[in-house]
């Protein structure tokens, strides 16, 4: 987990990414300030994880990711060409066709309600549909067309439009009928609840009547970390979040779970390689919250 300025919107309204790794990527677990639509096309993909949700992908399955809602990828072993298409969109972008449409918020506000994040369309057809609306954007942006900018959120409107014409109640997939991971959910939401409280890989066993080994068993083969790590990224990409909002660096240090400033400044440093002061006086709001994105 490395900060890196350069990793951050273009824009203020929208951007689309079309994504192509042909190595084992390593990404943290991160977080964004804007929404983000993923759409996977192919990958070795063990699961994506997604707040304290996790999922087996298929082509053409989307996550809708709220701002600051934890997200990760997690890769089997054998390397493999890993293609996805990521739509970021500014919460005020959202905010303005809401105020157009209120049904513009109609897949997300689902997702919302049933605390889930992944669509999956009824029929193939619909997918590869959506994945065409996407590439032809893509296209688009990548030349020097007149109207260029204009087309590209046009083209955004009118995939959000599709998206939202496509899904429906029964598109939205439980992660728990998806990954058969109940347990992990649950712990998954307990320390995301709780990371601003001492945390040991015993209490939390204790807490769910399993032992410790099967708590790091599960975190490492459906994560891919230790428990402990997921721990120290869930406080500091909380931190993050909380810096930009500009609170006072002792009260982040307080509410992200380290009773002491100095232990906060080290982990700090540690994770993204510049001080939460220097973070503060160069991260404005648009930025990522960490480097790795997809």
């Amino acid at each position: 987990m490395r900060f890196n300025p350069s990793q951050e919107m273009q824009t203020h309204e929208t951007e689309l990414r079309y994504c192509l790794d042909e190595t084992i990527l390593t990404v943290d677990l991160h977080a964004h300030p804007f929404y983000e639509i993923y759409l996977f096309v192919e990958g070795n993909l063990q699961s994506y994880v997604v707040g304290n949700r996790s999922y087996q992908l298929r082509r053409g399955d989307i996550l809708m990711i709220p701002p600051a809602v934890l997200h990760h990828p997690v890769f089997h072993e054998e390397p493999k060409r890993y293609v996805r298409f990521v739509l970021w969109m500014s919460a005020g972008f959202l905010d303005r066709l809401i105020q157009m449409d209120p049904d513009m918020e109609y897949a997300m506000r689902l997702c919302r309600e049933r605390r889930e994040y992944m669509i999956r369309c009824s029929a193939p057809a619909l997918a590869q549909s959506l994945e065409n609306h996407l590439q032809t954007i893509w296209y688009e942006s990548q030349g020097d067309a007149l109207c260029k900018k204009a087309y590209e959120e046009y083209g955004c409107l009118g995939f959000l439009i599709q998206l939202n014409r496509t899904v429906s109640d029964r598109n939205i997939i439980s992660s728990i009928d998806n990954h058969k991971s109940p347990l992990l959910d649950q712990i998954l939401s307990f320390v995301q609840e709780n990371y601003a409280s001492p945390l040991t890989l015993r209490s939390v066993a204790d807490r769910f009547f399993v032992s410790p080994s099967t708590v790091e068993h599960l975190f490492s083969q459906k994560l891919g970390k230790s428990f402990y790590r997921y721990v120290i990224e869930c406080r500091i990409i909380t931190a993050q979040s909380m810096i930009q909002q500009g609170i006072a660096l002792k009260e982040v240090s307080r509410a992200c779970g380290y009773s002491d400033y100095s232990n906060f400044y080290k982990s700090f440093v540690k994770e993204l390689g510049i001080s939460p002061s220097d973070f503060r006086s160069y991260a404005a709001p648009d930025h990522f919250l960490v480097s790795q994105y997809t």
